[in-house]
């Protein structure tokens, strides 16, 4: 019995005299190199987390992929803004994923779509063949691989309607919070330092939240309010009506004040089918003409002031006319190409020499210009073979979205079509939609939501 707890104490002596070592260690060498911590920090999660089984894992780990998706950088280790834990978070889920027991058959009904996402990246993935520039395909096919997954995690773990609930309950606190920072950006004239606008020199009142601009910050205002106009309204009481309408109002202020035309049309469509799904046709009816009058009311008058806002709505003829320019040159590019593509990714090089040459460019200057819009884009990166496999994903989940949104009551029948026409919006008029996390997020959700109602019509829910 002595001779036991000897051994024991003796073993927890060696123990915390290894760990105070490799503390001492660890800590000499990350004074010269610093990124030793990252895979420290990843094989102390690892060894902590060997006893839990990993569909538990993987499945709390999907949740901190959705919570880290719209938070982006402002999870990172401070310096390295592209190591944040969106990015960790998917690469340990996909480690434990590999060697977890799956259930494909979940996939049954969804051949179609996910089969017309994946020859969309064997496509772009053949294209590296006759790139231009390799590291910007490179780039982008990782950016693919990434909303494939993401889209993918949305739809395996959503199994039933509680599955669905969860997820918003998860994504919720940080829109509710990328709001709160909206409001305090469109009051302050002060951005966060990921903002594209914190570096302006003057205060900037146009709102970005977590994202980086302000098209970006409108669409995806856009895409998840209908959410949580869901979760709120789950009980038509008088004060969650009121927080329903005041948060509509917030939110139309903040879009305003993004100063984005699609982003104003596309949240003002959702607005509407939200109400069309929520109440009778006639009650539906006096709601959206009460609004409109409002709303005409508000133009109004910020005509009548000659707000900034209101300039920059009807002004902004030179940026269209930029943008004209910009369509009118990747259109000649795919041209050029036969429609066979140019390489994944490698648009807005082309751009970017046509606005701006290619002598007498500053070294520091990324040398990069977005064609502002996907489709085009997408037909001149891959050319029409793989333009052609985006569009049979995106076309079965509109045809779905529709169809779900006419023949099925309930505010969670309308949320797909709502999000498709954000993302419609946000893929003519943001300058990054091929690297928002938010926006394939949304098209997760969307497509999570038609597969249960399939199932349910298959009678497997």
């Amino acid at each position: 019995m002595l001779n036991t707890i000897k051994r024991n104490t003796t073993t927890m002596a060696i123990k915390k005299a290894f760990l105070g070592a490799s503390f001492i260690l660890i800590s000499l060498i990350a004074a010269i190199y610093p990124l030793i911590i990252v895979p420290v920090f990843i094989i102390s999660v690892c060894v902590m987390l060997m006893d839990i089984p990993l569909s538990r894992l993987t499945h709390f780990l999907f949740y901190v992929i959705l919570v880290s998706a719209i938070l982006g950088p402002y999870l990172s280790i401070p310096g390295l803004g592209g190591l944040f834990l969106f990015r960790i978070a998917l690469l340990l889920h996909f480690s434990f994923f590999l060697f977890e027991k799956k259930d494909w058959s979940e996939f049954s009904l969804l051949k179609i779509p996910l089969m017309g996402f994946a020859l969309w990246i064997l496509v772009a993935t053949l294209t590296l063949i006759w790139s231009g520039d390799l590291s910007l395909s490179m780039r982008a096919i990782y950016f693919q691989l990434e909303s494939f997954y993401v889209i993918f995690l949305c739809v395996y773990y959503v199994r039933s309607i509680a599955d669905i609930r969860k997820m918003f309950m998860w994504i919720m606190p940080p829109f509710i919070l990328s709001v709160g920072v909206g409001c305090y950006e469109m009051l302050t004239g002060k951005h966060l330092w990921y903002s594209s606008l914190k570096e302006s020199g003057y205060l900037d009142y146009r709102p970005t939240g977590f994202l980086t601009n302000t098209n970006d910050f409108s669409s995806y205002l856009s895409i998840y309010f209908p959410v949580f106009i869901y979760l709120v309204l789950q009980k038509k009481t008088m004060w969650r009506t009121l927080i329903a309408l005041s948060s509509a109002i917030v939110l139309f202020l903040l879009v305003i004040a993004t100063e984005s035309r699609t982003g104003l049309l596309a949240f003002l469509m959702t607005v509407v089918f939200m109400v069309w799904k929520l109440y009778s046709k006639q009650i539906a009816s006096f709601i959206m003409f009460v609004g409109g009058c409002l709303g005409g009311i508000y133009f109004l008058m910020m005509k009548f002031f000659e707000t900034q806002e209101f300039s920059y709505f009807v002004g902004k003829q030179t940026s269209t006319d930029q943008r004209l320019f910009i369509y009118e040159t990747v259109l000649n590019v795919a041209k050029e190409s036969h429609f066979l593509g140019v390489g994944i990714g490698v648009i807005p090089k082309f751009v970017f020499e046509a606005l701006y040459g290619t002598v007498n460019i500053p070294t520091d200057l990324q040398q990069t210009m977005s064609a502002h819009n996907f489709w085009l884009a997408t037909l001149a990166d891959v050319g029409i073979i793989g333009l052609g496999c985006f569009a049979l994903f995106f076309g079965w989940l509109s045809f779905q979205a529709i169809k779900l949104f006419l023949t099925e009551k309930g505010m969670l029948a309308g949320l797909p079509l709502c999000i498709i026409i954000a993302f419609i919006a946000i893929s003519i008029g943001s300058s990054s939609i091929f690297e928002m996390r938010v926006v394939w997020l949304g098209i997760g959700l969307a497509l999570a939501i038609i597969h249960l109602n399939l199932k349910e019509k298959e009678g497997n829910l």
